[in-house]
């Protein structure tokens, strides 16, 4: 197969259908005559951006001289297992994704729950929208790119110039861009929201997470985002006394309690308002962590504090090993705090 004669590089994080109509403009056809260049009927009604056809990504690797791997990352196939266990609705298990770690609230305390057809961070209510950078459609010649997930609700913020990302109605790649009403919002480096997103960009180009104990991979980020989340979101009959640490992230947002969502819903099947509010409170919370104003009962609110020094007595020597080991255990009178619901915003 012969290369294309025009194929400008994929931007960074750039979707699929972004850069084949970009592509296209720069050799003055249309979309639908790169795919029968590429063996595939014009009319096929497929979202490469979700799952490309079989052959589809090598065949465009071959045209454009980009390798495999990067062309396949430019769809959310490239992300699984890591961004959810599979694409399939049916074949994600609701528990085993959000409910296999803890970090609110003590772990199996928030009730189990049977979703069907759900997969993690498929928006309902994106179909007919999509966020986009203002910043970024405004630098030429990158006017017309449209990012991979800015159509998924994991980012507030734009990973390069930190503004909040505002939707637009149509189909992706095609802006319907209203006036601005009111100045730009521009968020600090250390806000939380900035923070969070830094990760989760961190996470979709490097594979792994820098936390406070340590690195994370990408997979275990992604659901410990959407573990908190559905703390969050949980009820106060299944919080009980812990709902304590719950209302102090949402006070901290000068919010009601789980933003006023009334019935239980998923996160996924929230109003792109919601979804927003839901989203920064994420942020919010493991900030609130990581500065230790806040202190998480679950097994995992260890990786967004930083754990005390280790004090070696110099006297009779031990291995670092076995001196991070003791300082890590739990010691016979904290097991009595662990019964009392430990709250919440320290003075």
């Amino acid at each position: 197969m012969m290369r294309w004669p025009l194929h400008p590089a994929p931007l960074m994080g750039e979707a699929l259908s972004s850069w084949l109509r970009r592509i296209a403009e720069h050799n003055g056809v249309d979309v639908p005559d790169l795919l029968a260049d590429l063996g595939f009927a014009p009319d096929t009604e497929v979202d490469v951006d979700l799952v490309p056809p079989p052959g589809f990504v090598d065949r465009v690797a071959q045209r454009t001289g980009v390798s495999a791997e990067h062309v396949r990352l430019m769809s959310a196939a490239g992300y699984i297992p890591w961004l959810a266990d599979s694409l399939s609705p049916d074949e994600n298990d609701f528990s085993t994704y959000v409910r296999q770690f803890s970090v609110l609230l003590p772990h199996g305390r928030r009730r189990k729950r049977a979703v069907d057809s759900w997969a993690p961070w498929r928006s309902q209510c994106r179909r007919d929208g999509h966020r986009f950078c203002r910043q970024c459609l405004s630098v030429s010649p990158q006017a017309h790119h449209y990012c991979l997930f800015w159509a998924w609700p994991i980012m507030l913020t734009c990973p390069i110039h930190r503004t909040a990302l505002e939707i637009s109605v149509g189909a992706p790649g095609y802006y319907f861009v209203e006036p601005r009403v009111g100045p730009e919002r521009v968020y600090a480096s250390d806000h939380p929201v900035a923070v969070m997103d830094s990760r989760t960009w961190q996470a979709l180009t490097r594979g792994s997470v820098e936390l406070a104990e340590g690195w994370v991979h990408i997979g275990v980020w992604f659901r410990l985002m959407r573990t908190v989340i559905d703390e969050l979101c949980a009820t106060i009959t299944e919080c009980g006394a812990a709902s304590l640490v719950v209302r102090a992230v949402w006070d901290e947002m000068g919010c009601d309690y789980r933003a006023g969502i009334g019935q239980w819903r998923t996160y996924e099947e929230l109003p792109c308002e919601k979804q927003d509010v839901v989203l920064e409170a994420a942020a919010t919370a493991m900030g609130l962590l990581e500065s230790g104003d806040l202190e998480g009962l679950g097994r995992f609110a260890r990786l967004f504090q930083l754990q005390p020094p280790v004090v070696i007595n110099p006297v009779r020597p031990t291995s670092l090993t076995g001196a991070a080991d003791a300082a890590l255990a739990t010691k016979p009178a904290d097991c009595w705090q662990q019964t009392r619901p430990r709250a919440c915003l320290r003075n």
